[in-house]
């Protein structure tokens, strides 16, 4: 498989070798920013941009590649010369961010054929097949010389012993030659040492790079097919759980948004009280039809018998840059972005009416004076709400705030506090942030939405809540809390499947005149199905790159089938450049 070679000279980097799969990355970009294929130290690489530039497969050429500045501020520079547009670059070039800044060498492995130079025959120069005369080797020197020798041009001979007249080689002469000889002879053996010195090293030098491609760090995709066990083995450092609690308020006042509920008890017209619904229940929530006859809880901002509006739960989520941000699904992170779940005491509910002048009324049966009680469970988003709120400032003025979101790693028992990075408006993903001095081990992201195929191996790594928790007894060394705690031991589980089928979500996809699209929206179906708990983990190739994120299992009698979300959509979240499709 060819890949693009860099090889760096300077800056950060120096000294290093990366190599990028041209089946897996048809653009690098370069900068400071975590999101670029290669990243440059924000501190010590100060002369590189954010996004400093891109290197691209020429569309009309695969062979050929384009080096492309991306309005630096320090300039790129090709073999020494800044470029304004973009050029074509050839195996062997240099490529420099800013006058002084970081350097490397552009090369391809294996090279295409147009690039490699011809096999020089004997005879040929050092630069033989490239226009130049054929050098002619001089014969070899003889020990003797005729009794008349020609002249040798006009002018005095050049320096080196004289020949005696009679033609006889003299002994000096002799003892000149002998040492000559010897001298030739260093120098042939300094060469040959010289020559056998370089041939070590450059053995040396491969045998290392093998080492270290060997040894390469967990998350670099790779050429060769991975078995499921080589990728638990080599990437599941990188898959985190997530433990997360959040409330909906009102963002205009920063308090609480409840779900009304009103007591269980209602006076009818023959003037008895009588229970509303008779389930001994003391409260009965209330809702609210809105102009659409679509319903929502009703909504306000007062305690008492009322339900808080807000969600705990936890799932998976792996890291993709080295200085902690981390994917995970939608639903994890923001509860309050996807479907609510209703407790057991929504239903049956009773409905309000609003009249033109505001004022809320709860629909009662005219014979009997009771409340209409809704009985039918109504799918809702809580960031969604379109109501004017009973006793809120605004309408649609909701948003979500984590009493804690907190990531962590497998084997080890110590949380770390995250913070959502960005959401995405499109699909089931969110981006998290997590502050840490070390580096963490990171995932590659392998987007083949353009060629991914029913059949596809799909392995799934994460912490499926089916699979039985691990405890490690903790025992405290703090003199003023002495408490010894039994703490969850994350250890990802594997689940192994293949691409079940892939669902565009896109109308006209498929080149049908037609559009279509699916009703589960822009998604991988998957065989592998981990379960709850497992929502925002990753799901790999054979190669080790992350093709998906898990977000959703749907079951029918006996049958399971399980969705990922395309990579696609998570890299949305990594850059601020606006997506093509």
């Amino acid at each position: 498989m060819q890949r693009v070679v860099l090889r760096h000279l300077s800056g950060s980097k120096a000294n290093q070798v990366e190599e990028f799969p041209l089946n897996y990355f048809k653009e690098l970009t370069f900068g400071r920013e975590p999101s670029c294929s290669v990243k440059y130290d924000p501190d010590r690489d100060d002369l590189v941009g954010r996004r400093h530039a891109k290197i691209t497969q020429d569309p009309a050429d695969p062979h050929q590649f384009i080096v492309t500045d991306l309005n630096s501020r320090n300039g790129t520079f090709v073999n020494r010369q800044k470029i304004t547009d973009s050029v074509r670059i050839a195996p062997g070039d240099t490529v420099q961010f800013g006058a002084g800044g970081p350097e490397f060498q552009f090369d391809l492995e294996p090279r295409p054929q147009q690039d490699l130079r011809p096999t020089r025959m004997p005879g040929e120069g050092a630069t033989a097949g490239y226009g130049s005369s054929p050098v002619t080797t001089p014969p070899t020197r003889e020990g003797t010389v005729p009794s008349s020798m020609p002249p040798m041009g006009p002018g005095p001979m050049g320096p080196g012993p004289t020949m005696p007249a009679s033609g006889v080689v003299g002994k000096a002469t002799v003892e000149r030659m002998i040492a000559q000889s010897k001298t030739d002879n260093r120098k042939f053996m300094l060469i040959g040492g010289a020559v056998l010195i370089v041939i070590i090293v450059l053995v040396a030098g491969v045998l290392i790079y093998q080492q270290i491609s060997s040894n390469r760090q967990p998350g670099e995709v790779k050429d060769s097919v991975m078995s499921p066990g080589a990728i638990v083995e080599k990437y599941s450092d990188s898959v985190v759980t997530i433990d997360v609690s959040w409330k909906l308020i009102d963002t205009a006042t920063g308090r609480q948004v409840y779900h009304i509920y009103i007591p269980n008890s209602w006076q009818a017209k023959d003037q008895k009280k009588y229970p509303i619904v008779n389930n001994g229940r003391a409260w009965v929530a209330t809702y609210v039809v809105l102009p659409d006859n679509t319903y929502e809880p009703a909504l306000g901002d007062q305690g008492g018998g009322n339900h808080p509006i807000g969600g705990a739960g936890g799932g998976s989520g792996f890291t993709v840059t080295s200085d902690g941000f981390i994917l995970t699904a939608r639903h994890v992170a923001a509860g309050w972005m996807t479907k609510y779940v209703y407790p057991e005491d929504a239903y049956p509910g009773v409905i309000w009416a609003v009249g033109p002048d505001g004022k809320w009324t709860l629909r009662t049966n005219p014979d009997t004076g009771m409340p209409v009680t809704f009985t039918i469970p109504t799918s809702w988003v809580p960031s969604e709400s379109r109501q004017f709120r009973r006793g809120l400032t605004s309408s649609l003025a909701v948003g979500g705030r984590h009493e804690f979101i907190n990531v962590t790693f497998p084997k080890n028992q110590t949380s770390i506090p995250a913070q959502v990075a960005r959401i995405s408006d499109r699909h089931d993903v969110a981006l998290l942030k997590i502050n840490i001095p070390d580096a963490v081990p990171k995932l590659e992201l392998h987007d083949n939405y353009d060629s991914i195929k029913a059949g596809d191996t799909a392995i799934v790594l994460g912490y499926p809540s089916v699979s039985p928790p691990v405890y490690g007894v903790v025992k405290s060394q703090d003199v003023f809390n002495r408490e010894t705690k039994n703490k969850i031991v994350p250890d990802p589980s594997v689940t192994v499947g293949n691409i079940g089928r892939v669902l565009r979500g896109d109308p006209g996809s498929g080149g049908n005149k037609d559009e279509v699209e699916s009703l589960m929206g822009d998604v991988y179906q998957v065989t592998a199905n981990p379960g709850a708990g497992n929502s925002g983990g990753p799901v790999f190739d054979d190669h080790g790159g992350v093709i998906g994120i898990y977000f959703a299992g749907r079951q029918q009698g006996s049958a399971q089938v399980s969705f990922a979300v395309p990579i696609r959509y998570a890299k949305e979240l990594m850059t601020t450049a606006p997506r093509t499709k």
